[in-house]
């Protein structure tokens, strides 16, 4: 009796260790599943991060391309990643998206150097191949109008040989009223110092839009104001107005007078309370000077259009929140202001190039 109880004790203890041993060793792969799962997670964390970071590059510096066999290598996070991009199409005008495609690889959790092949081997890894439409932000506004008044303190003139036109130019955009106001009594007031027999459109000459605000063009202007890069235009001004390929800022803060011989411009004139735009003497090739982009009057209590100026895009008259100046608009001379939709585009592009953000559009991911 003795015997056999001490054989069904040895028995059990037997059972209850091989129940122990089997324990510990499910809690084992459990606790590997758990660190291995975790690695995947940071590693997969990491590649995504990595992109993000990799955005904000291409921002700083568009012209940085990290290649398959020279890609970017970064520490994040105790992760280690590669990264690079393939430009699949470039956008065939300026305004039109990039497809670029990212790949991101990271490796966490491994031994030795980060980088190294031992490293790499020992290492939970993840790749993500992400496809993007990449476009330049320009916060440029469609237009209302040939001429869009989006304040309502304004006297309004219009004489001589000045025309105002909506009909778009490039024939690409639906046409668009010849000048826009915001109520019924800035309406009255260009209707009476209007010239109709100057202005042409396939919509109304003058058209109310309650919508028409210079919020948020003022940001724009003061964001832009502050960015390298842009032209202070004021005396005798004999520089030059940028170009289609690399359409400029201009500012127009005190008295500036375009004295002859000035080249085509290109992308966005800003002209201030106490500005005034003025084109007399000598005539460029082309007949006059013209501008292409976006014209913005704020505060500017004296536009005077007097002068032969071509303005074609579109242009904006505003006042910044609190200021109450009563701007004297005066269209004289043979001042032209034609809407051309493909002309704005310089403009978006010059807003795109100073402040350096893109909008980044998935189209795909892969991982």
């Amino acid at each position: 009796m003795g015997r056999g109880m001490i054989i069904l004790a040895i028995g059990a203890f037997m059972v209850l260790g091989l129940i122990q041993f089997n324990l510990f060793e499910h809690r084992e792969r459990i606790q590997t599943f758990n660190s291995d799962y975790a690695k995947e997670i940071q590693s997969k964390n990491v590649a995504h991060t990595a992109i993000q970071l990799a955005m904000e590059q291409i921002n700083e510096d568009p012209t940085w391309q990290p290649t398959s066999a020279n890609p970017w290598t970064r520490e994040i996070d105790d992760a280690y990643i590669e990264l690079y991009y393939d430009v699949l199409a470039t956008g065939a005008g300026p305004t039109d998206p990039d497809s670029i495609r990212i790949y991101s690889t990271a490796w966490y959790g491994g031994r030795g150097t980060k980088g190294s092949a031992e490293y790499k081997a020992n290492s939970e890894s993840h790749q993500i191949v992400s496809t993007y439409l990449k476009s330049g932000l320009h916060f440029v506004p469609e237009a209302a109008g040939g001429l869009g008044l989006a304040s309502g303190n304004f006297t309004f003139n219009m004489s001589g040989s000045a025309s105002i036109s909506g009909n778009d130019a490039s024939g690409t955009c639906d046409d668009i009223p010849a000048i826009t106001v915001p109520t019924l009594d800035d309406y009255i007031e260009v209707v009476d110092g209007a010239n109709f027999s100057n202005m042409e459109s396939s919509e109304d000459l003058v058209a109310i839009d309650p919508d028409i605000s210079y919020s948020p063009v003022d940001e724009l202007i003061e964001r832009l104001s502050n960015e390298p890069g842009v032209v202070d235009v004021s005396g005798n001004y004999k520089g030059d107005f940028g170009s289609e390929d690399e359409p400029g800022i201009f500012f127009v803060e005190s008295y500036a007078k375009l004295t002859g011989g000035i080249p085509d411009g290109y992308g966005i004139m800003v002209i201030r309370s106490g500005g005034e735009l003025e084109y007399e003497g000598a005539l460029s090739v082309s007949g006059n000077f013209t501008f292409n982009g976006l014209i913005i009057f704020e505060n500017a209590f004296d536009f005077t259009g007097k002068g032969t100026p071509d303005l074609n895009g579109s242009v904006l008259i505003g006042n910044t929140p609190g200021n109450n100046t009563t701007l004297d608009i005066d269209l004289g001379g043979s001042i032209n202001i034609q809407y051309d939709c493909q002309a704005i585009d310089y403009a978006r592009v010059a807003s795109a190039t100073h402040l350096k953000q893109n909008r980044y559009t998935r189209v795909s991911t892969f991982e």
